[in-house]
């Protein structure tokens, strides 16, 4: 029997993280009906571009729409994270601001410039400043479940970012495409949940070979957002070194650092996530990059989502990519839930920045 198998080895998720992937159906339902119900005052025409603007977790979801919808976005949409909004930022930009517990202060920040520059603007949050504050001043605000681990509210931040983009054009209508999307989560975690052994589980067999190295994660088109959060569930979740890059561009650089990768390569683990409906040249390309790199890494995992849609693809290989990070966790005997080192930086950026106040000094933080 497999570790994985042991009740005892998935106890070490105490705040129960793994049992809670099994309400993902259940959060969907609920973010798509919130985001549909959401009273929008204002008209798709007044619309020209949009700035997702969220940090960590909640900005994830802004990076897997326009990755999924690259080719079919009809207005530009940018992921932004930081303080200074861009200066083509005006009031035809809508600004979507994304924050698990409201009080991100880089979003923050971008949500105080978009009033300022008299933008349109929709919150999604579980409360906060972005709750309270930004709705008092005209701003549409989703109001989410609060009590979450932010990379763990996904669906939450996700399903209404892309029903917003339909209902204002910015996307093709997405009512199909989310039925799918619902159907591909429910069969996601019948394949993956805690209750499937190893010997039929894709997700237990990922974190056996994952546990003990460097997870590398490579995506391309519409897989390059699940890359990304693929590697930040390592990194949150199984307290794990993991990083992502995306082809073709890592083609032109990356790809060469495995020709001398010493005691690294011996713990590099690589995993490429694919679509069907990847350009020819990107399949070209992974098949090259896989027989080039092989002699300077320890493994390479291929993996493709399951489902007829994109977006249904996405949701299977997001679910996946989950349960293999929470399972990693208990492979190495972490708790998965709790992020420190996130903690301590923000008290040290609060206390610099009290700091800095009671010395009279300018300048935000």
């Amino acid at each position: 029997m497999s570790e994985l198998d042991l009740p005892e080895v998935l106890a070490i998720d105490r705040a129960g993280l793994i049992d809670g992937l099994a309400s993902s159906v259940e959060t969907f339902d609920q973010a798509r009906a919130g985001a549909e119900a959401l009273d929008i005052p204002f008209s798709p025409d007044v619309v020209k571009d949009v700035l997702i603007c969220g940090m960590g977790g909640s900005a994830i979801a802004g990076d897997l729409v326009t990755t999924l919808y690259y080719e079919r976005l009809r207005h530009p949409v940018q992921v932004h994270r930081g303080y200074y909004l861009p200066g083509w930022a005006g009031p035809d930009t809508l600004h979507l601001l994304l924050s698990y517990s409201g009080e991100t202060e880089e979003t923050l920040t971008a949500a105080m410039q978009a009033l300022e520059r008299e933008s349109p603007a929709l919150g999604v949050t579980s409360g906060g400043k972005i709750e309270s504050w930004y709705g008092e001043h005209g701003v549409p605000v989703l109001k989410i479940p609060g009590g979450l681990q932010p990379r763990m509210a996904l669906l939450h931040m996700l399903v209404p970012t892309v029903v917003f983009l339909s209902r204002l054009g910015i996307i093709p209508e997405q009512t199909a495409d989310l039925d799918a999307a619902r159907d591909a989560i429910g069969a996601a975690i019948d394949a993956y949940g805690p209750d499937r052994p190893t010997e039929a589980n894709t997700a237990k067999q990922l974190a056996l070979r994952l546990a003990d190295g460097v997870p590398l994660i490579y995506g391309s088109e519409v897989t390059a957002g699940i890359a990304n959060r693929w590697k930040c569930q390592f990194n949150e979740n199984a307290k794990q070194p993991s990083f992502h890059a995306i082809l073709p561009e890592l083609n032109h650089n990356e790809i060469v650092g495995f020709e001398q990768a010493g005691a690294f390569g011996e713990q590099a683990r690589v995993v490429i996530l694919k679509d069907p409906r990847q350009h020819r040249q990107i399949e070209r390309r992974i098949a090259l990059t896989r027989d080039i790199i092989k002699p300077g890494v320890a493994d390479i995992i291929t993996l493709e989502g399951e489902g007829d849609t994109p977006l249904a693809r996405l949701m299977d290989l997001v679910i996946l990519g989950d349960y293999v990070s929470l399972y990693t966790a208990c492979l190495r005997r972490v708790d998965p839930e709790p992020v420190d080192s996130i903690g301590t930086l923000k008290k040290g950026l609060a206390t610099t920045g009290n700091q800095r106040l009671q010395a009279g000094e300018s300048g935000s933080i």
